[in-house]
């Protein structure tokens, strides 16, 4: 018997513990500069030099999961408009 209360005091203490959440990187690409971008299409998109990097996304490209705060994301919608600018 005298275990079981151990062991429920530990779970107890163990409630107790602060848990710490990592906070989302600071996004450092400039994406809300470059507001303006907004209602290209691709091709107009693509003809622009950037001095940092991007990728252009469309609704149904592959893109890997990592996040890199300096690069800039271009989201497209189906026509191939841009209706997405963000950091990742």
């Amino acid at each position: 018997m005298r275990i079981y209360s151990i062991f429920g005091l530990c779970l107890a203490l163990a409630a107790c513990q602060e848990v710490t959440v990592a906070e989302k990187p600071k996004e450092s690409c400039g994406a809300e500069e470059m507001s303006h971008l907004m209602g290209l299409q691709r091709a107009q998109l693509e003809s622009i030099a950037f001095s940092q990097p991007h990728r252009i996304l469309g609704p149904d490209d592959a893109a890997t999961m990592d996040f890199r705060g300096e690069r800039v994301n271009f989201g497209l919608d189906d026509s191939g408009t841009v209706v997405r600018i963000y950091c990742g």
